[in-house]
């Protein structure tokens, strides 16, 4: 299957690549291949156009993607399309672009930057019966997928950093990973939401339907330890998933490859339309306390 992917101006292009073009790379995926690729990024966002020289770099020379310059191009010689720009705000136009070939796209968080985008991105996918699927990596962490199986696990500490961008405000652009992964244990049916600030993170307390309850801790700087410690009746689990010896996007893409091959997404179009409006909630509580 030959992928095409929109967008070089982020470190998942290079992650992407290596995991689906080199069969020597630790945890290879096979079955797909990045053959081509549009070359775009965006000029007002530092952390696109201050990246985007390298991962061009990298995703053409090291591992051999064809650059092309339209989507008419590129959705003549591909089979399925990734959506990899690292600018949220610009997720819904490219999407428009590609959906009228009716061939499956897969979005890289965030998928798009408001509930109203989100509903004319599932309206257009229907109408086009077009597969889409979005999801951040982390819910595939094999640590993540045992406690989502774990129906014992009643509350939850997560932790991890959730640096911001002026131009994907809140928990659109980093803040999306801790969400993803309360959501997969814990469900979208959040009660009552509480957020406190303190000068080096965020803390936010949710409340379940289900009487079930977490802490998200969302630290101001970036690192990588992403991670919980949940608590069941009789045991505690602890997740430190920047340990574990399977890195997630090799779970990310395995579900991506299994998605193009199918057309059916291992995460419901409905459940990402719910993420983005728990990040529109959390947004909304941030102005009220300011």
């Amino acid at each position: 299957m030959k992928i095409g992917l929109i967008g070089l101006d982020t470190s998942h292009s290079e992650i992407f690549t290596k995991l689906l073009n080199d069969s020597q790379a630790s945890h290879y995926v096979a079955g797909a291949k990045i053959t081509h690729a549009i070359p775009t990024y965006s000029k007002d966002l530092p952390i696109s156009r201050e990246r985007f020289p390298n991962y061009y770099k990298i995703v053409t020379s090291k591992y051999g993607v064809i650059p092309v310059e339209d989507v008419e191009e590129l959705m003549t010689v591909v089979d399925a399309v990734i959506i990899g720009t690292v600018d949220g705000r610009n997720h819904l136009d490219w999407f428009k672009k590609v959906v009228s070939y009716s061939k499956p796209v897969f979005i890289d968080k965030p998928v798009v930057m408001s509930s109203n985008e989100m509903k004319e991105l599932i309206n257009l996918s229907k109408v086009h019966h077009t597969p889409v699927m979005s999801s951040s990596s982390l819910r595939f962490s094999e640590s993540v997928i045992a406690a989502a199986n774990n129906t014992e696990i009643e509350s939850g500490y997560f932790f991890g950093p959730t640096p911001r961008q002026q131009q994907m405000p809140g928990y659109f652009w980093y803040g999306i990973h801790l969400l993803e992964m309360v959501v997969t244990i814990f469900g979208t049916k959040v009660k009552h939401m509480k957020i406190e600030t303190y000068p080096d993170c965020e803390q936010i307390h949710m409340t379940f339907a289900s009487g079930k309850h977490v802490i998200i801790r969302g630290e101001n700087d970036w690192h990588n330890r992403f991670g919980a410690i949940l608590h069941s009746k009789e045991s505690v689990h602890s997740l430190r998933l920047w340990e574990e010896e399977k890195p997630y996007y090799a779970g990310l893409i395995e579900q991506v490859v299994h998605f193009f091959e199918t057309g059916v997404s291992p995460v419901p179009i409905e459940e990402t339309e719910q993420i983005i409006e728990l990040i529109e909630r959390i947004t909304s509580l941030c102005r009220e306390q300011f």
